[in-house]
């Protein structure tokens, strides 16, 4: 059940009384009121970025992320000697050079300043974590990743300096800068970085350009980009970039003539690193897969934070391929379904946003025009970061009246700027006890299990997710209880409010379909599951996804997706692929 006062706060906020009020919270289950809007804005893959500032001088509880980076890259490095049968030192080098131009620097950097002692520490230890608590970046004698080997350095642990500013002059941009401002905008802004007439959508594919939304077709004219009906009667200019343009020979404008009632539509994602497709090469923490051709494009993958949204379940648009593996989306069913709908697709997710940052931000990078676009079926999906952080405790999860208010603001929001005949798809949380249950015993690339791996970043403060990577079953159950409760405030939202632009539907996180989908095929849970970060939904997760999510729209709203545009056979033979996405 759902308390009457779930939703009566809302009301100075947004002005609008509900309909009907009938919400209970469990009062059993967390007393203390979260703060969900103030969560931390600067973060990267569910991570506190500000704990990177400090990098080799502390951090969160036994060295945070320092610490686990330490061990992680040391792990890596430590494997990779036994592997090859050769020093440490000549690996250090070696590998230094897999990287790319931007980040080698960093890389030789941290060699010559730390390289001897790294090695000596190596001499006396042998082992990585024993190396990084002797150079006192973990802090915390029980805070190791392979807890199951006997620990020889115990102390004593020193106060260490903060990594000093590289310089680096020798190099035209400092790369450990580049790094950091990368970061920064990860925490500030969310649309393209090169944009330069305004309206958000970009040339480039990186930094929040079209791998995320469509590409821009003309960036010095704002009134020219993806999703807008624009002037009907200008067939010369591709006013929505979609690839269609010119005029018949009686003037008409193709796209008026081949698009004009098709009942063109957009897809928007709205969300977290799920709706991202957040995902760490399994290669980069397989020490026997490392080789001069293990980081290329590392940069652009950095640049797009991690994440790969053009492969998501959403508004994947690049193509199948061996390497890649399944690519769908309803954005690309969409398109089909109607190729005017070329281009318009739009993702809007930020690694580790919850409902108050969306709220209080993250939606103004939605790019849509009320009276100049076209409608859009808009997925407002946030699965787990309202019930996780790295903290030790309960308190930190966004209760129910909190992620009523946030949602309702951001819906207050939307229907200002979505055009009417628009529609939102409320996903609900996950039940994230699937983490724990199917890889606790499993190894993770590291080589370690994911137990020693959930337990070591819980030790450090570090998990994206205390409640679910978590050994202490009590404590799964509970996060699980709080996700569900959050889940529940949707359809309650659905019932009682009413806006002008959109209508709105809700459905459960699709994982259990698509799990029984993949192990009726022979599949196991585990190939689901991203193996870096033990957390997120894999590329195959994400394709099947996709077809859940149409499947359920087809059954319940068909009308939302409209006719088989009868021109599709025109188009293609007209305008080819229409101008493709790159």
């Amino acid at each position: 059940m759902v308390s009457s006062t779930l939703l009566e706060s809302t009301h100075a906020l947004t002005g609008r009384t509900p309909k009907v009020l009938k919400y209970q919270t469990n009062s059993h289950l967390v007393q203390n009121v979260a703060d969900a809007a103030t969560s931390p804005a600067n973060t990267f893959g569910g991570f506190d970025l500000s704990t990177f500032e400090p990098m080799l001088g502390g951090g969160r509880a036994g060295g945070g992320i320092p610490c686990a980076a330490c061990t992680i890259l040391l792990t890596l490095l430590e494997q990779y000697s036994d592997i090859h049968e050769q020093s440490i030192d000549k690996s250090m080098q070696e590998v230094c050079k897999f990287f790319p131009d931007k980040i080698s620097p960093i890389c030789t950097y941290l060699v010559e300043k730390y390289g001897d002692e790294v090695i000596q520490y190596f001499m006396l230890y042998k082992h990585s974590d024993e190396v990084c608590h002797a150079m006192n970046i973990c802090t915390v004698q029980s805070c190791r990743l392979f807890n199951n080997v006997t620990s020889v350095f115990n102390g004593p642990y020193k106060p260490r300096p903060a990594l000093e500013q590289i310089e680096m002059q020798r190099f035209d941009e400092n790369p450990w800068d580049w790094i950091k401002n990368l970061f920064n905008r990860f925490g500030n802004d969310h649309v393209p970085l090169e944009d330069i007439d305004g309206d958000k959508y970009s040339l480039d594919s990186t930094l929040r350009g079209y791998s995320w939304r469509g590409k821009d077709c003309d960036d010095i004219d704002r009134d020219v980009y993806p999703g807008t009906i624009g002037d009907t009667h200008n067939g010369l200019i591709d006013w929505n970039c979609n690839g269609i343009k010119g005029v018949n020979d009686k003037g008409v404008a193709w796209e008026e003539e081949l698009c004009g009632t098709s009942g063109q539509l957009g897809i928007i994602l709205v969300g977290d690193s799920v709706g991202a497709h957040f995902s760490i090469p399994p290669q980069w923490l397989t020490a026997a897969d490392i080789n001069s051709t293990t980081y290329q494009g590392m940069v652009g993958i950095l640049e797009n934070e991690l994440d790969w949204p053009h492969k998501s379940a959403i508004t994947a648009w690049a193509s199948n391929t061996t390497e890649s593996g399944p690519i769908d989306s309803v954005y690309h069913r969409l398109r089909e379904r109607n190729l005017c709908n070329h281009r318009d697709y739009q993702n809007t997710g930020v690694n580790g946003a919850r409902s108050g940052n969306v709220a209080d931000g993250n939606i103004l990078g939605v790019a849509r025009n009320q009276e100049k676009d076209h409608p859009v079926i808009l997925f407002y999906e946030l699965v787990g970061n309202d019930v996780c952080s790295g903290h030790h405790d309960l308190d930190h999860m966004t209760t129910p009246a909190e992620f009523a208010n946030n949602t309702l603001r951001t819906l207050e929001y939307l229907d200002t700027i979505l055009p009417m005949g628009s529609h939102i798809v409320f996903t609900g949380l996950a039940d994230g006890r699937i983490l724990w249950d199917t890889l606790w015993n499993r190894t993770h690339p590291i080589g370690a299990s994911y137990e020693q791996v959930y337990d070591f970043l819980n030790c450090l403060e570090a998990s994206p997710c205390w409640g679910w990577m978590n050994s202490n079953e009590t404590v799964r159950d509970l996060t699980t209880a709080r996700a569900v409760e959050l889940s529940a405030v949707y359809p309650e939202i659905i019932k009682n409010y009413t806006y002008t632009h959109f209508d709105m539907q809700y459905y459960e996180f699709p994982f259990p379909e698509i799990n029984a989908i993949w192990t009726a095929e022979g599949g196991q849970t585990w190939q689901l599951i991203e193996p870096c970060d033990g957390f997120h939904p894999n590329q195959i997760a994400n394709y099947l996804m996709s077809g859940v999510y149409w499947n359920w729209l087809m059954e319940d709203h068909p009308e939302w997706l409209g006719d088989i545009n009868p021109n599709n056979d025109l188009i293609a033979s007209m305008f080819g692929d229409q101008g493709g996405y790159n």
